[in-house]
């Protein structure tokens, strides 16, 4: 329900369009490339940026945390009048390497504007996200909000290599600024749009993330005599070609898929129907059928292969790297099954690493009613939300340790039409609109939530 206080701060909000895209345009500008080396990511140039912005607004209670000095977590908070966190918002300022410059049309740290989209690497993930809870905090601050909880965000180092400089350091020595009623966080809030109705996925939980490391061994020897050799690239080719055409096999989970009941036809789909469901909803909506695809089946694929010394040289070693995201009915040990499955026969060495796993988080209908309740607020149009996974890791698993439920929901504008934002690859971007709407959506958030 709509409430003066509620109209007061979408004004602020709606007076703050030009400074979200701002924001985001100047730590897009700021290289924070995490190459998982300790001494990349750099982040601490946008916390102190951040840092500053906030205190120039006369926001106090701001602090950097961090294991070292390059790599701070900016940490900021409103104050309540009663104990405890209401909401906390969530979001993390390093960015993956750019890639091939070449295949950029701007430089990756050059803000671009085109066609309603601000380019640049980190836009989409996940600096815009940042730059409108930032905004959303500020509207609150300069309504000068009476809160009953305090409300804090927590903008994280290191989201883009597991955590170990960010969410899961502060795991270990700073758990408490982790601790609230509910987190908010990226990995939800793709919008579905069905005839009139609109439809967003809250994702409660996320697949588990391995690396793996299969090493195949050889024996070396001239390239000019080949069958006097035996190359382990070749192995490592079997290998990825089997993984290739041999993924595991779909999970039908009724409990999961329930939320896409909307989709016409899905109702009645059987489980040994759901590939060739899937098949004709890509026809036509190749962004919900690829969504749907990756609810219901463990990937595993083959990202970096390294092997051979010398061009006239036959390798006795080849090694391939393979990101693996698994449902979370499938453990280390069914990953583990899988892998030997696929390597039998061939003169492998397997090492397994489980970089990220998440905690589920038990469904609870006053979350489910205070995201729907800040959507409506912020849309001004009904939505239904549905429970739906990440299919990617975040930093949320480390804040659901401590105890708090976070969920992941950053909502698209109600009107977008596509979901091409190039996240992890060339020419990412982040439509205008949706910084917009989602400055307007935490800052009605915040107002719900902390019970303003």
């Amino acid at each position: 329900m709509r409430t003066r206080l509620l109209d007061r701060v979408l004004r602020e909000a709606d007076r703050s369009r030009k400074e979200v895209l701002d924001l985001t345009n100047a730590i897009v500008g700021l290289d924070t490339t995490n190459t998982g080396a300790p001494d990349s990511g750099n982040e601490a140039i946008v916390a102190e940026f951040l840092e500053d912005y906030l205190r120039r607004e006369g926001v106090s209670a701001i602090t950097l945390v961090g294991r070292t000095a390059s790599r701070q977590n900016l940490v900021a908070s409103l104050p309540g009048k009663r104990r405890g966190c209401g909401l906390l918002l969530l979001s993390h300022s390093d960015v993956v390497p750019a890639g091939d410059l070449s295949t950029w049309k701007s430089p990756p740290f050059t803000p671009t504007i085109k066609n309603g989209r601000l380019y640049g690497r980190g836009s989409a993930d996940m600096k815009g996200t940042a730059a409108a809870e930032v905004v959303a905090l500020l509207v609150a601050h300069r309504l000068g909000l009476s809160l009953r909880k305090e409300v804090r965000l927590v903008c994280f180092a290191d989201e883009e290599s597991g955590g170990s400089f960010g969410s899961g350091w502060m795991r270990k020595e700073h758990p408490d600024l982790l601790r609230a009623d509910v987190a908010l966080n990226e990995g939800g809030g793709r919008r579905h749009r069905q005839g009139r109705h609109l439809h967003y996925g809250v994702a409660w939980n996320e697949k588990g993330r391995h690396e793996v490391t299969v090493t195949f061994s050889g024996t070396g020897g001239h390239a000019a005599t080949p069958w006097r050799g035996d190359n382990a690239i070749a192995y490592a080719a079997e290998f990825v070609d089997r993984v290739k055409t041999q993924q595991p096999e779909p999970v039908f989970d009724k409990g999961l898929l329930s939320g896409f009941r909307w989709v016409p036809g899905f109702e009645t789909v059987r489980p040994d129907g759901l590939q060739a469901f899937l098949d004709r909803l890509a026809k036509h909506n190749e962004a919900l059928a690829s969504e749907m695809r990756a609810l219901t089946r463990t990937t595993v694929t083959p990202t970096i292969v390294r092997g051979g010394v010398k061009s006239n040289s036959v390798p006795d070693r080849c090694e391939v790297v393979c990101d693996v995201r698994s449902l979370p009915q499938h453990d280390r040990a069914y990953v583990a099954r899988y892998l030997k499955a696929r390597a039998k026969g061939l003169p492998a060495n397997i090492t397994l690493i489980t970089t990220a796993s998440s905690k589920p988080v038990r469904s609870s209908a006053r979350l489910t009613a205070l995201i729907g309740q800040a959507l409506k607020v912020a849309s001004g149009k009904p939505a239904e939300v549905f429970p739906t996974l990440t299919v990617g890791f975040t930093d949320s698993r480390f804040v659901r340790e401590v105890g708090t439920p976070a969920l992941g929901f950053a909502p698209e504008h109600p009107n977008r039409t596509d979901s091409a934002d190039g996240v992890h690859g060339a020419n990412e971007s982040i439509p205008i609109a949706d910084l917009h709407f989602r400055a307007r959506y935490f800052a009605a958030a915040i107002a719900l939530a902390a019970g303003a």
